[in-house]
């Protein structure tokens, strides 16, 4: 090294320049060969599946000739033309295994590879290839965009529902369906998935007014002015659309009756200081005995976010546990009856040492139930305890002693359930009656004369009711005369739980390619709607989609920040 007279600094650099290019060319005649892998593997397996439909075909041929012409002479009609798989150009795969594989994954909750099982059990009896678990994705993939991609009839009865879709990382996912008006009494004011249309499905790291309004302006020219918005009223959303209205002012802003009454439930219960402590109590509980052997009991998880638009289940469990409470028997919870000394002698204070006293040979005795320890006990000449009893049970039932050591709390709010019982029915009638008529000017009638049948109510819920109707009106009253539109946007939650469920199997939870199956499982996977997006869409169309709007995803810089370090000698 003493010898050169090139700088060491600079030999590393021309050093390790050499190694860095050395090990992109190494890195790509990997993937070259990996995709050559690839290709022949498909052609091999392209090549095995038409030999054999081949060799079937020529076996069955002269068996078939036969048929037919039997067939020709005994009717003298032509015989049907067989099936034949119609293919889109450029595919190895037909649009009849295109079809039924986006049918599988987007509408019958099969995964990738379950599509991919089915086909293989049902390519011995149809002429169906197997496709890989990658391509049924990409086709969703490509199908979503195609949807997407294609523009929408210009009307001007649209309605418009939008909302956000968040996940981990920055990334929110801003959605809009579209439905004309004039198609809500067909579906009785509750539309189902393939009613509505995509109009725009667009993902950002921030939400705002401004990218709402800016949203709202681009599929707007698209479709025409939408005549009703429909949202849960977020901060940005109403930014957006206030700002929207301006340049469209007979427009009409709906409040999603399902967090209007959310929203009314929370505000009339916030100064109860026995619903906190009942919520605080049934967190308690959940947490202390969810492995335990009462677990079965526990209450329902408290959700994080908008509890209050699932809170009846609370409530109706409340109801059903004092229930099984009160109909006495205790011995799912496994833990059988026993008389017991203090059991004993809780009878001979009831009923007198003298009479009692026999009974002292059963202390110990295990009963399966409180029937058959009420029969040990007049076996003996001894009238049983009854139910109200609830002393002496209490000591001799094992599976009440424990009911009562998770669950006696309960039992204080029995007076107070119906109350609230009562403001839950007065909120899903409401919410049913908005849900399936529609809202309209009349809509404030209607929803008094469906409530009037639950008189008399209790003074809180009946300042509750009128809260209530003051905001049905206040909503009702913006709506032209004669017109009945929508009330509420659970169509759009729908989807979003849809949505959801497809990416709970990735491995991480996070906004990326699997938007595009929004627009994919809303449309109707015809075979004129695959054959378009197929020709219409490429696998790099999806790719440079992902890339201008999604970036690279969490999971591939997960992979790159967090691989396996190399150690060299």
């Amino acid at each position: 090294m003493n010898d050169l007279k090139t700088p060491v600094s600079r030999l590393l650099r021309l050093v390790r320049g050499a190694r860095d290019r050395w090990k992109e060319k190494a890195l790509e005649r990997q993937k070259r060969l990996r995709a050559a892998q690839v290709r022949i593997r498909d052609l091999e397996h392209s090549r095995a599946y038409w030999k054999t439909r081949a060799l079937s075909a020529q076996r069955q041929a002269p068996a078939r000739d036969a048929s037919a012409a039997e067939t020709d002479e005994d009717s003298g009609e032509e015989p049907p033309a067989a099936l034949v798989p119609k293919y889109v150009a450029n595919h190895r795969y037909s649009v009849e295994v295109m079809q039924l594989s986006l049918q599988l994954y987007l509408h019958a909750g099969f995964g990738c590879r379950g599509v991919c099982r089915v086909l293989q059990l049902l390519a011995g009896y149809l002429p169906l290839g197997v496709p890989a678990s990658t391509t049924v994705l990409n086709w969703c993939c490509r199908l979503g965009l195609g949807v997407l991609r294609r523009p929408p009839p210009r009307r001007d009865d649209w309605i418009f529902v939008i909302d956000h879709t968040v996940a981990l990382g920055t990334l929110k996912c801003f959605v809009v369906l579209g439905i004309p008006a004039s198609r809500l009494p067909e579906t009785d004011y509750s539309p189902r998935h393939g009613d509505m249309t995509v109009l725009a499905v667009e993902v950002a790291a921030t939400s705002t007014g401004g990218q709402v309004v800016a949203v709202l302006e681009r599929v707007s020219a698209r479709t025409g002015m939408p005549v009703q918005i429909v949202c849960d009223h977020g901060s940005d959303l109403r930014k957006g659309i206030a700002l929207f209205r301006r340049q469209a002012p007979n427009c009409v802003e709906t409040y999603d009756i399902s967090h209007a009454v959310a929203t009314q439930l929370k505000a009339h219960w916030r100064g109860d200081a026995h619903w906190q402590r009942f919520l605080q109590q049934a967190g308690n509980t959940l947490s202390h005995f969810q492995q335990t052997d009462v677990a079965f009991l526990l209450p329902p998880r408290q959700r994080t976010k908008a509890r209050y638009m699932a809170i009846d289940a609370h409530i109706d469990w409340a109801q059903r546990l004092i229930g099984y409470r009160d109909q006495g028997d205790f011995s799912l919870i496994g833990r059988p009856c026993v008389f017991s000394a203090n059991a004993w002698a809780r009878l001979c204070a009831v009923q007198g040492k003298r009479r009692i006293g026999p009974l002292r040979v059963l202390i110990g005795q295990c009963y399966d139930t409180r029937a058959a320890l009420s029969d040990a006990l007049r076996a003996h000449g001894v009238e049983a305890p009854d139910e109200r009893d609830d002393a002496f049970w209490r000591l001799a039932d094992q599976g009440y002693a424990r009911f009562l050591e998770a669950f006696d709390w309960v039992l204080a709010y029995r007076g107070v359930l119906p109350q609230w019982a009562q403001t839950i029915s007065v909120s899903k009638t409401v919410q049913t009656l908005l849900k399936t008529q529609g809202l309209s000017r009349t809509t404030p009638d209607a929803v008094k004369a469906e409530l009037s049948a639950q008189e008399p109510l209790a003074a809180p819920v009946a300042a509750f009711r009128t809260r209530l109707l003051e905001h049905i009106e206040q909503e009702a009253t913006k709506l032209p005369v004669g017109v009945t539109w929508l009330a509420s946007s659970d169509i759009i939650e729908s989807v979003f739980g849809h949505y959801k469920a497809f990416t709970a199997r990735g491995p991480l939870k996070e906004v990326g390619r699997m938007v595009l199956l929004i627009p994919a499982f809303l449309s109707v996977p015809t075979a004129p709607v695959i054959r378009e997006a197929m020709a219409s869409v490429r696998s790099i169309d999806v790719e440079q989609w992902v890339q201008n709007h999604l970036g690279t995803s969490m999971l591939a810089r997960r992979r790159r920040a967090l691989k396996p370090d190399i150690k060299t000698a």
